[in-house]
């Protein structure tokens, strides 16, 4: 399924003739076009929570950040987004110099001693958008998945759900992945290594070990305000929530949240 509204894709369940578009929330008629090759997924997180818990969530969010929107607000929609996850081995050559200090003469000299050695890698399971839409967003989400509750993939889950196609290569993926894995340890070297100065490093035997394709629950709405749509996320597994307030406005809340969720304050 491809919206010609915002242009983003899905996998439908079989037999589907319609849809509406889980991101800019236009309706459309399934066309059979081209078929294409996807790497199926091999592992989801199921949806946790129902559609009125995740307007819930957002009412609690807008409520705790004193933010009004303009404009009409959707109920968030529930889909599967697409993530790649990686896991990164080898290590990270360095070199460098170490101060030591000796006598000669019966008086204190410092020299430099020369060092390298290989300092050992290992991520698991790290995470990179596999679709452009909402990317910046969604990293923020991310860190928030418990990725350890993950189940083998089966399409049964998406029997009452869209799933996103990814638009991220693996190859671009993988790159990204090596280097957040990488910039994550270098900050680590650098306690780790503190005697050495002149510290120099190489990445060329930092690798890919393995990779896979799954599938994240999300909730998402937009908030619309001063004619800019800002995303709010919802995490389907852990109820966190991901969304940005314009710099500087806090606004009072107003009665839109009652007639979002049709229900009266407590």
């Amino acid at each position: 399924f491809h919206c010609h509204g915002c242009g983003a894709e899905f996998v439908l369940p079989p037999e589907v003739m319609s849809a509406t578009c889980a991101y800019c929330n236009s309706p459309h008629v399934v066309k059979l076009d081209e078929t294409r090759e996807l790497i199926e997924p091999e592992g989801i997180i199921p949806h946790a929570f129902s559609q009125h818990r995740a307007a819930e969530l957002l009412v609690a969010w807008v409520e705790n950040h004193k933010f009004q929107p303009q404009d009409k607000v959707e109920i968030p929609r529930g889909l599967y987004v697409p993530v790649w996850t990686f896991d990164i081995g080898g290590g990270i050559d360095y070199s460098g110099d170490v101060v030591e200090q000796e006598r000669q003469f019966g008086q204190p000299v410092n020299s430099l001693r020369h060092v390298a050695d290989r300092y050992a890698v290992s991520v698991d399971d790290l995470p990179v958008p596999a679709s452009r839409k909402l990317a910046r967003s969604l990293e923020s989400l991310l860190p928030t998945y418990r990725l350890e509750a993950l189940q083998a993939y089966d399409a049964r889950y998406l029997a009452d759900w869209m799933a996103e196609v990814y638009d991220v290569p693996m190859a671009d993926a993988s790159l990204e992945a090596r280097s957040r894995a990488y910039q994550r340890y270098k900050s680590i070297m650098a306690a780790d290594l503190a005697p050495i100065t002149n510290l120099r490093l190489s990445s060329a035997n930092l690798a890919v070990e393995s990779f896979k394709l799954v599938l994240l629950p999300l909730w998402t709405t937009t908030l619309r305000y001063d004619g800019q749509d800002y995303p709010l996320l919802i995490n389907g597994q852990t109820s966190a929530v991901q969304g940005h307030v314009p710099h500087g406005e806090t606004r009072k809340l107003l009665g839109w949240l009652e007639d979002l969720l049709g229900i009266e304050d407590q």
